[in-house]
């Protein structure tokens, strides 16, 4: 018998599951945290949080499988992607962490794009051109922070380069970057050089189960886990969400909602959208692509309605059910820290519209389910155009949780949806360790074994619809009609 451990950092905490040989998860731990958002469109976290919340968790397992931890053989690391961090010689930390949700580098995208062209980036890197993605973030850095840095690092690349020493990433955190040739499967020369940016300064690429290191022996006193444990490179969080769900191999389409909501399918052959609502990113599975759209801010829009309106998460959902579909003609639109659906545009900025003196709580968060639920179906209308039919959605990560909100998305985009049964990303990661331990030939092996879906299915309600119809032609009229009003990307946001 054996035991490997998965970890998932986060945007709102690290979360870890450890997992025995016949896959069933033997432990459960999680470490929360917080983000600061000092300016409009800057969102940072710190990679020393990253990373003792990580030991915490690993530790936590170790606790948790008791006796048995001398069997804990793998560990594989999963992270939000888009994000970076400068670090210095030792590896420690020499600038903030600007996470996925930050886009103060606008000046810095547009250089690219004069540059480059945002045609050609986008035929080059599978990406849109945009402040989120890593390129503009390391410009924005180096230009402040940069004299003590010597690499720049995705988020994954930086815990398991605190763990092992080691500085490495997969193909799927690199092909985040905007400096990846999604095609050649390597870095793109020419977006280097319109950056700046050397390649040595970047963590080498490898595939997501390679053993990047072992653990340091300060982390293995810490955790309690064996000196010799095998640390993978580790994958993006979305792309390890997709492994949880079954999103292996081509025509499994996965709804990830966590703070952000990625939707995307595997491809054997990258493809490209001439619309550039949906990207195209290296997957974990190793020689495939992922079509996929990086995610609305939906979890985000539930913890910022709950904010606002002072209550907890979980609150929203039930206020939501108190008001009816369509939420009496209420209206959100999902871009908090910009928009990606209909259309991508860093500088929008969320709106409420057609409020009356009628609309108390319940009909507001209804609202902002159901924005968040239009922006899903302009995606998944996307996919299958370019892919082929789209007939059954797989839903996983915390948003799946709320059978209400399911629902909402079978009537809204008129598909099946199932929910997945796990621990969403972390479980994904622990499928990655599986896999170098030697239990499985592959990831898609690994995960058509170990995914669980729910036997109950959400089937669309004729009636709902029908009503959900009207006000999904409605928002796309809003966002037509609020779109001039956004600034054209050319503003600083420092």
């Amino acid at each position: 018998m054996g035991i490997v451990i998965g970890c998932d950092i986060g945007t709102q905490s690290v979360k870890g599951v450890a997992m025995d040989e016949d896959g069933r998860i033997v432990g459960e731990a999680s470490v929360a945290y917080g983000t600061r958002f000092p300016q409009e469109a800057h969102a940072e976290q710190d990679l020393d949080t990253w990373r003792l919340a990580t030991v915490d968790v690993l530790a936590d397992l170790g606790r948790q499988v008791g006796a048995r931890r001398p069997e804990v053989s793998h560990v594989a690391i999963d992270a939000q992607v888009d994000g970076i961090v400068g670090v210095s010689a030792d590896l420690s930390p020499r600038t903030p962490a600007l996470i996925w949700l930050d886009r103060r580098a606008v000046s810095e995208r547009a250089r690219l794009e004069e540059a480059v062209g945002s045609r050609r980036i986008a035929e080059l890197t599978g990406l849109n051109p945009d402040s989120s993605h890593g390129a503009p973030k390391i410009m924005w850095l180096r230009s402040r922070h940069g004299a003590d840095v010597r690499w720049w690092l995705s988020p994954c690349s930086a815990v398991v380069a605190g763990l092992t020493g080691e500085v490495v990433q997969d193909h799927a955190n690199a092909s985040s970057t905007m400096l990846y040739d999604v095609r050649r499967r390597e870095w793109a020369a020419e977006m280097l050089a319109a950056a700046d940016i050397e390649p040595a300064s970047l963590a080498e690429i490898r595939e997501a189960t390679d053993t990047a290191g072992v653990l340091r022996s300060d982390i293995a006193a810490a955790t309690g886990l064996p000196a010799g444990c095998a640390v993978l490179v580790g994958t993006g969080d979305d792309h390890a969400a997709a492994v949880s769900a079954g999103g292996t191999r081509p025509g499994v389409v996965v709804d990830i909602t966590g703070t952000a909501e990625p939707v995307g399918v595997s491809c054997a052959s990258p493809v490209f959208d001439p619309e550039r609502l949906v990207e195209t990113h290296a997957h974990a599975v190793a020689g495939a692509w992922f079509f996929q759209h990086p995610g609305i801010v939906s979890g985000g829009s539930v913890l910022w309605i709950a904010e606002v309106l002072a209550v907890d998460q979980s609150a929203v959902f039930t206020l939501a059910a108190d008001a009816p579909p369509a939420s009496r003609g209420l209206l959100f639109l999902p871009a908090l820290c910009g928009s990606m659906s209909p259309r991508w545009n860093e500088c929008a900025r969320g709106a409420l519209t057609g409020a009356s003196m009628n609309h108390k709580r319940p009909e507001i968060a209804r609202a902002v389910l159901e924005g968040c639920t239009f922006a899903l179906r302009d995606i998944l209308d996307r996919i299958q155009a370019l892919t082929g039919n789209v007939h059954e959605l797989r839903a996983t990560g915390g948003g799946a949780r709320s059978d209400l909100w399911l629902q909402m998305k079978s009537d809204i985009t008129g598909r099946v949806v199932r929910r997945v049964a796990g621990a969403g990303p972390a479980a994904g990661a622990a499928c990655l360790a599986a896999v170098a331990a030697g239990w499985f030939s592959d990831i898609p092996e690994a995960s058509d074994e170990l995914v669980v879906l729910e036997t109950r299915s959400f089937d669309p309600d004729p009636a709902a619809a029908a009503v959900y119809e009207d006000a999904y032609g409605r928002y796309r009229d809003m966002f037509d009609a609020l779109e001039p009003t956004f600034a054209s990307g050319g503003s600083e946001r420092r």
